[in-house]
C-alpha cells in the first residue's frame, strides 16, 4: 500500500481543514487494556455481564459519555496485577478521577456517574496524551499512529497512553489531550514534547492542527477556532463559545474571549474535492468543511 492509499495522507494532500471535526463527547472513560484491540475494540473487550450493564447504566446516565481501552503498550500493564481506570469530564473546568482495580470485574462497582458529576475536581491536573493506534479500525491509526505514540512514551511516559477509536482517522496521527479536551490531527512524532510542554503551561499546541475541544458541539469548535486564528490566541480557556440558534443548517454562535462577546454565523459546505475517508474503501465521499463568517470584530 502506498502513502497516497491511506486516508490520511489522501486528506492531506486535498486541503482537507480539521478545524471543528474533534469528537463530541464532553465525558470519558478510559480502562486499561493491553490485550489487542479488534475493529469495535470496547464492545468486543471480554468483560462480564456485570460489567457490559454498568457500562450500559452510565451510558443511559451520561448520553455523552465516550469509553475509551488505553494501554502504555500492547502487552504490558501500568502496573502488574492491576487495571487503571480513568473517568474525565473535559472543558474549562475538568474533573479526573482515576481508580486502580484487582480484576475487570471491579469495573461494575466504580460510581462513575457521580464522579463525572463532580462539582470540582484536582487544580490543574497533568494533561493525558491520548493517541489513537486502532489499527484494526484503519490502517492509517497504525502506520502513523504507533509512532507518535511511542514518542510520547519516550518523552512523557507518566503521561502517555495509546488508546481505541478516537474517530476521524483521515486525520491521523490523532492525539486527545486531556483533560482539557483539544484534539489534535496529523502531528508528528517530534511534536509530542512541545505539544506537553504547551498544554502544562495552559496553552494551545497549534491552531493549524487542532480539530476543536471535545466538550463542544462541531459548529462551536468551527467559531472558536475561527476566532483563535483571527485574534492569535492560544491560551487554552481564552474562548468560549455556545450556540445561540439553529436553524437548517445553520447555526448562530456566540464566542466570548478577552472580555468581549462576538457573533459568529456557521454552516458546513461541500467542497468539490472527493475521496475514500477510511483506508481500503473504494468509496469516494465529499469533503465537508465549515463556513465561518462575523458579525463586526472590533479587536480587529
Amino acid at each position: 500500500m502506498s502513502d497516497f492509499s491511506f486516508c490520511s495522507q489522501l486528506a492531506r494532500s486535498h486541503d482537507v481543514s480539521p478545524v471543528g471535526t474533534a469528537t463530541e463527547a464532553a465525558h470519558w472513560l478510559l480502562i486499561e487494556d493491553p490485550s489487542p484491540w479488534g475493529e469495535e475494540a470496547v464492545e468486543e473487550a471480554d468483560w462480564v455481564p456485570e460489567v457490559r450493564a454498568a457500562l450500559s447504566g452510565w451510558r443511559e446516565a451520561v448520553p455523552d459519555l465516550r469509553v475509551q481501552l488505553i494501554r502504555r503498550e500492547f502487552g504490558t500493564w501500568d502496573t502488574p496485577g492491576r487495571v487503571r481506570c480513568v473517568a474525565v469530564r473535559a472543558g474549562a473546568e475538568p474533573v479526573v478521577r482515576d481508580w486502580s482495580l484487582d480484576t475487570y470485574d471491579d469495573l461494575s462497582t466504580l460510581e462513575v456517574t457521580d464522579a463525572l458529576s463532580a462539582t470540582s475536581g484536582e487544580e490543574d491536573p497533568d494533561p493525558l496524551v491520548l493517541t489513537c493506534v486502532n489499527g484494526k479500525r484503519d490502517a492509517c491509526c497504525a502506520k502513523w499512529g504507533r509512532p507518535v505514540a511511542d514518542a510520547a512514551a519516550d518523552a512523557v511516559p507518566n503521561a502517555a497512553w495509546q488508546t481505541s477509536h478516537l474517530g476521524g482517522h483521515r486525520f491521523a496521527p490523532i492525539v486527545l489531550v486531556l483533560p482539557h479536551g483539544t484534539q489534535y490531527g496529523w502531528l508528528r512524532p517530534d511534536d509530542v514534547t512541545g505539544l506537553v510542554s504547551a498544554h502544562r503551561q495552559g496553552r494551545l499546541f497549534d491552531l493549524d492542527r487542532c480539530r476543536g475541544r471535545v466538550d463542544q458541539p462541531r459548529p462551536v469548535q468551527a467559531a472558536c477556532l475561527s476566532l483563535r486564528s483571527r485574534l492569535d490566541l492560544y491560551d487554552l480557556n481564552a474562548v468560549q463559545g455556545t450556540v445561540l440558534e439553529e436553524d437548517d443548517g445553520h447555526w448562530t454562535v456566540e464566542v466570548t474571549a478577552g472580555g468581549q462577546t462576538h457573533t459568529a454565523h456557521v454552516q458546513q459546505r461541500e467542497r468539490v474535492v472527493a475521496f475514500p475517508h477510511s483506508c481500503g474503501s473504494d468509496k469516494s465521499k465529499p469533503d465537508v468543511e465549515w463556513a465561518v463568517t462575523w458579525d463586526a470584530l472590533a479587536s480587529e
